[in-house]
């Protein structure tokens, strides 16, 4: 039986979906392994989950995230427990800092895609190697006989 997926949906402008295709190229380049885009959100989750809760909120009140959302929306499919990381950051920062406005799932996507290119490579690997444990699409195996006709 297959792991639980859904699909996450982003809204995002223009330079938003610019952030999440510099994000994915970037993490295939970091993993050489061609990635669904559900994976790529679900690295930069576990990566952000990784932080400190004072960099993230630090993040969150930068003024680029505020123009990467928008009306354009994006669904990529994803393991069911990428939903469960990303609330329990919205917990922790609502704990660290009660005074201010819990931030939106949509925009704690946002601040995870901004940090991959970011990202250490060896941070962003250990990263990805959680996503995979925690039911994020495998890479299709590489088989020398792939491209055999």
């Amino acid at each position: 039986m297959g792991r639980a997926r859904r699909s996450f949906k982003l809204r995002l402008s223009q330079a938003g979906l610019d952030v999440l295709i510099d994000s994915h190229c970037h993490l295939i380049r970091v993993t050489r392994s061609l990635l669904a885009w559900g994976t790529t959100l679900h690295v930069a989750i576990e990566y952000l989950n990784s932080m400190p809760t004072s960099e993230i909120i630090e993040q969150l009140s930068g003024e680029e995230v505020s123009w990467l959302g928008g009306g354009q929306e994006h669904h990529v499919g994803a393991s069911c427990h990428l939903w469960d990381i990303a609330t329990g950051i919205t917990e922790r920062i609502q704990e660290d800092s009660p005074e201010a406005r819990q931030p939106t799932l949509g925009t704690i996507y946002i601040v995870a895609l901004l940090q991959v290119t970011k990202a250490d490579q060896a941070g962003l690997l250990r990263a990805f190697d959680r996503a995979l444990q925690s039911g994020a699409r495998i890479p299709a195996s590489r088989d020398a006989n792939d491209l055999v006709g």
